[in-house]
């Protein structure tokens, strides 16, 4: 939600916007495979809270950068925190799910669309009376959660200690083949989620012809994020109980449909409550694959799960997030309706893709009993 500020006081074209966005998501996707590799090997729980510290302070950096290249450095510095947190908190999700993985998956992926969707209504205000140095007080909450959650590691390393004792297991041979496939389904999935997120405000703003500075965009959005964090619990139950591969099926074919109802709501009816009306099913069909395909990635390594977390995190969403000036270029030059036509375009593959997804094997998991 910083990117209307960005683009209203530094006269930002989109295709700089969204590279700003690229520069989180490189440093971010780039560094979390080695990172899940670092977790195969070795308990890094400690990571957890000095990454909320490091996002916090790149994401602050940005609104008092005075130059794009220092901007981009900001955007890097909070890439790597990303990139430090989700390898091992997946693991961790996987550990506290026992035998319901996508359910517990879907919990974890929960706290990272509500924190999604609370940071346009958290930051907005923050900007509009500070402008752009209201940055600063993202750290407060990155600090306070960090602070939590370093007081509670002594319980995450217990739980970790039952689950090797237990034998949570790694299953069989490492599906290779698999993965690969699922990768590419991630990274048509990413693209088609990172242009939707990055580019909601402003089509919001300029569909709806409201003010630049409006709270619009950021209604708009949250809105859009709160329904995917439904759908991440919904999906999870979906997954756990029909299938990985039909949950995401399902959730890349609605997708496809909602992105072609934001094309014809922005051509033919602009109206505002339309467009959040559309987004909050955007919101809820994207979601429901959300944690799912961690969960079917761990399936297919089984002996590696954190380094499939952070492929499936990580290096196949940079493959959808070096989209994300191409996408800038074609709202620079088309405008937005043809911003959401090109994600309607790389949901319609996903969902294709799907075909490719093969079943995983079988994980005999030891449920770990341990207080959440």
């Amino acid at each position: 939600m910083i990117l209307p500020f960005l683009i209203a006081e530094r006269g930002m074209s989109l295709a700089s916007a969204a590279t700003l966005v690229l520069a989180m998501n490189l440093s971010s996707s780039v560094v979390q495979p080695l990172f899940g590799y670092l977790s195969d090997r070795r308990s890094l729980a400690w990571v957890l809270p000095a990454a909320l510290v490091l996002g916090g302070i790149g994401t602050a950096c940005i609104g008092f950068a005075p130059s794009l290249p220092l901007m981009f450095l900001g955007a890097l510095v909070a890439g790597v925190g990303v990139a430090a947190f989700h390898p091992e908190g997946s693991r961790f999700a996987n550990y506290f799910g026992g035998s319901r993985r996508a359910t517990s998956m879907g919990w974890f992926t929960l706290g990272g669309y509500l924190g999604f969707a609370a940071g346009p209504i958290f930051v907005t205000p923050l900007l509009l009376i500070f402008g752009l140095h209201g940055t600063a007080f993202l750290l407060v909450p990155a600090v306070v959660l960090a602070l939590l959650m370093l007081l509670d590691l002594p319980r995450f390393e217990s739980v970790r200690t039952r689950a090797h004792g237990s034998r949570l297991a790694r299953g069989g041979a490492d599906d290779w083949r698999g993965f690969a496939a699922l990768s590419v389904v991630v990274a048509l999935r990413s693209a088609t989620f990172l242009a939707a997120v990055t580019f909601m405000p402003l089509f919001a703003i300029a569909q709806a012809h409201l003010s630049k500075t409006s709270v619009g965009g950021s209604i708009a959005l949250s809105a859009l994020l709160i329904a995917g964090a439904f759908g991440t619990i919904v999906g999870g139950r979906v997954a756990d109980r029909f299938g990985r591969r039909s949950a995401i099926t399902v959730s890349l074919g609605l997708t496809a449909c909602a992105a072609a109802a934001f094309v014809a709501v922005g051509t033919f009816a602009p109206f505002f409550s339309l467009i959040v009306t559309v987004g909050i099913v955007f919101g809820f069909a994207l979601g429901l694959s959300s944690s799912v395909v961690v969960v079917l990635g761990q399936e297919y390594l089984p002996q590696r799960i954190g380094t499939a977390s952070g492929v499936t995190l990580g290096l196949a969403v940079t493959i959808g997030g070096l989209l994300a000036p191409v996408f800038g270029a074609i709202g620079d030059r088309y405008g937005l309706v043809a911003v959401f036509g090109s994600i309607c375009i790389f949901a319609i593959a996903g969902f294709i893709s799907c075909a490719l997804l093969r079943p995983a094997q079988a994980i005999e998991l030891s449920t770990v009993e341990s207080s959440i």
